[in-house]
Formats: structure tokens, sequence, C-alpha cells
């Protein structure tokens, strides 16, 4: 069986720290002015796996931009229940409560494996764009396409049900995340049963009862946290 994977965005350089991030991250294409700007004001910082990069509530005094690794934004209900809002990958922008000048993160991030992020203090920042129009230009564009995500997310989870969604995630991350791999695809991703139901919003004991169905019916293998795809089509079909 030949499986495509239709990867969403191309690779590219990061003209400030060579790093490979995705096309519309914000340090590609700029002049060498530009990233002089910028050299002065990033700070580069590790985090370990499981690590906390803020909190909620914590003070916005900033923003990241992923240079490796991968995080996860997580939003917490009043009464305890987590919910991972999105899984950022290298160029990819965290903190965007920076941009409408809101005082405390309003969600917390952390590291799902060990990570390296470019940090650029808020005043800083916005002393750069308003020097340079083309940056901030490049930023309403990546604003927007986040914005339009969220939308197809929201529109695309909103009408399905648990099974649906499940099969919708996995085809998704299929596409993000895919390696081929023994005639199918496997998630170049390590996700929990738990961190699973956080992205949908379901509880913990469905995600394990839909993904042991997913596997009986020969949809999918689980070999420990290793998921492969076995069929990308039944799944798209399921989450439609």
């Amino acid at each position: 069986m030949s499986i495509t994977i239709d990867k969403a965005h191309k690779a590219s350089i990061c003209a400030l720290c060579q790093c490979h991030i995705k096309e519309n991250a914000l340090f590609t294409g700029l002049t060498d002015r530009q990233l002089d700007a910028f050299k002065d004001v990033v700070v580069i910082s590790q985090h370990k796996r499981r690590e906390v990069i803020f909190m909620e509530g914590d003070e916005c005094a900033g923003l990241y931009i992923i240079r490796a690794g991968r995080v996860k934004v997580v939003r917490a209900s009043a009464a305890g229940k987590e919910q991972i809002i999105k899984i950022l990958n290298p160029g990819e922008i965290l903190g965007f409560e920076v941009f409408y000048n809101a005082r405390h993160y309003k969600h917390s991030a952390v590291a799902m494996e060990d990570c390296e992020l470019c940090y650029i203090a808020r005043a800083a920042f916005f002393r750069i764009i308003e020097k340079e129009p083309d940056i901030a230009r490049k930023l309403i564009i990546s604003l927007g396409m986040e914005l339009n995500q969220a939308y197809e997310r929201i529109g695309s989870l909103g009408l399905l049900n648990a099974r649906e969604k499940l099969a919708h995630l996995l085809y998704t991350l299929a596409n993000e995340y895919g390696v081929e791999a023994g005639g199918g695809v496997k998630l170049n991703l390590t996700l929990s049963r738990l961190e699973i139901a956080e992205l949908l919003g379901i509880t913990q004991e469905t995600s394990i009862r839909l993904l042991k169905s997913f596997k009986e019916e020969g949809v999918l293998e689980i070999k420990r946290k290793e998921i492969v795809i076995k069929s990308l089509a039944k799944l798209k079909q399921i989450g439609e």
C-alpha cells in the first residue's frame, strides 16, 4: 500500500540562528539590517522535557519562537481539567498575548521534549517592528494563518463525535508528523493517552477505548506509545 503524506509547510532556514523552521516563521527572508536589529535582543534558552516554560497567569513579558523541539500550549478549567490547545513546532510563535497587550499569559506552555526557544522581550520587539514595517507585515501574515487554523479546527471538531474527533486528529497528525514505516505511517510524535484526550477535550478512558477499537478494526497499530497508522483513507473517512 502506498501512502502519500502531504506536508503543510516547507522547510526553511532561520537567518538569525540557522535552525530549520517553517517557511512562515518570523526570521526568514529578513535583510541584514533587520537581522542586526534582532541579534542584540534575542535570548536563546533551553528547556527539559516536561519543564514548564510559563504558567497561565504569569506576567506576559515577551514572546518565544520555537528553535528546536516541541511545546504544548495548555488551558486549565476552574475544576483543574486541562486541554491541549495546540502543539507548537520549530518556527512557530509562542506567547501571542503580547500582540494584544495582555498583562498575563492566558495559557500555560510545557516542553514536550528537550527544547530550545528564542525569546524576545515585549518592549524590544515592539521597538523593532515600529522601525521595520516589513517585519510587521510578516507578523500579520503569521497571525492570520494562526487564526485561520484555529477557525478550521473549531469548525471541524465542533460537529464531530468523540470517535470522529480522534480519527480527524490522527489523520492531521499523520500529515504533520508522519513518516512512512512498513506500509503504514508512524507518528513521529510521542503522545500519551492523556495528552490525546486533552487535545480532543474527552476523557482519558474514552481515548483508550477508541484507540483500542481502531486497533481492532486494523486502522492502526499501537506499540507502547508508538502509533502506526495502517489506513489513512479509513481515518479520513471516519473523521469527515
